[in-house]
């Protein structure tokens, strides 16, 4: 997600006028001010919405966004060393000896398309590429106000360099036949028959790979990356599409599998479970 805080406790509104122009269907550059990173291409997938209760920042308004292009995995686009190349100019920076001077105060800025494809080109340039083993979070005023220590990077970015594994994989199980993938926060009714969709509830899953014949799924696979969430409601996302896909892939710390593993065969048939669902430490899927 992307959020910015509201403009006035108890109204609907974010501080930043351009934050509000946002639309669903943009398509944004996430960078990362403090580490002078660029971590990748997403696509705004929501309209704007209100959290009244985020426990760091209290109201905020946020949308909820899908990668569309990353640099390879394991790394960031170090775009400092980018605007530095004297081979590369942008127009968002007239004057590049004082290029951060433009970003300051800036919680979102328009690119041109010219410097949208710069950055873009940059994610398969080696040389503008930086380990992201080799960062480490800065801790914020909250973290020292709240005495909340930071980790680094990598543990914090292992959730999406295990989505990213994962539909490499899917992408190349059937050689010419290329699946359907779409991953982050994928609404679990794309799964289900429409005579059993939620209707009350919103469950998603992190990845959902489909391969279809003339109209008709003959090969559904689903991802789930248990990282920071409830380890009981996961059990219940996948108790619910586990009718109706083929395999499941669930990627986890060892702890939480051994969890996962005992709620999920409790609450459906073990012998399903075992026969469809696949149980991953982090450690094992991204090594």
């Amino acid at each position: 997600m992307i959020a910015n805080v509201v403009k006035t406790p108890g109204v609907k509104q974010p501080k930043s006028t351009s934050f509000a122009e946002i639309r669903k269907g943009d398509l944004i550059v996430y960078y990362a001010t403090r580490d002078y990173v660029v971590v990748g291409v997403f696509e705004v997938a929501s309209e704007m919405e209100y959290l009244p209760d985020d426990p760091h920042w209290k109201e905020i308004m946020v949308y909820r966004i899908r990668p569309v292009e990353l640099p390879p995995l394991g790394n960031y686009l170090d775009f400092k060393k980018l605007v530095n190349d004297p081979d590369v100019s942008f127009d968002m920076f007239p004057d590049k000896r004082s290029w951060g001077r433009y970003l300051q105060g800036k919680t979102c800025k328009l690119l041109t398309e010219k410097d949208y494809l710069t950055i873009k080109k940059a994610f398969s340039q080696k040389k503008y590429l930086k380990n992201i083993e080799k960062i480490k979070v800065k801790p914020t005023e909250w973290h020292v106000e709240h005495g909340k220590e930071t980790g680094r990077v990598t543990k914090v970015g292992r959730h999406q360099r295990a989505i990213d594994k994962w539909k490499m994989e899917e992408e190349r199980k059937f050689g010419l036949f290329k699946p359907t993938i779409k991953t982050n926060t994928v609404d679990i009714n794309e799964i289900l028959p429409k005579s059993v969709w939620l209707k009350e509830n919103t469950k998603q899953v992190d990845g959902l790979a489909r391969l279809e014949i003339g109209g008709q799924p003959i090969y559904q696979s689903v991802l789930e990356v248990q990282h920071h969430g409830s380890k009981e409601d996961l059990c219940v996302r996948i108790s619910i599409v586990l009718p109706f896909v083929t395999r499941v892939d669930i990627v986890s710390d060892e702890t939480s599998l051994r969890q996962i593993r005992e709620l999920l065969e409790r609450i459906s048939d073990p012998n399903i479970v075992k026969s469809r669902v696949r149980f991953y430490s982090f450690r094992r899927f991204l090594h």
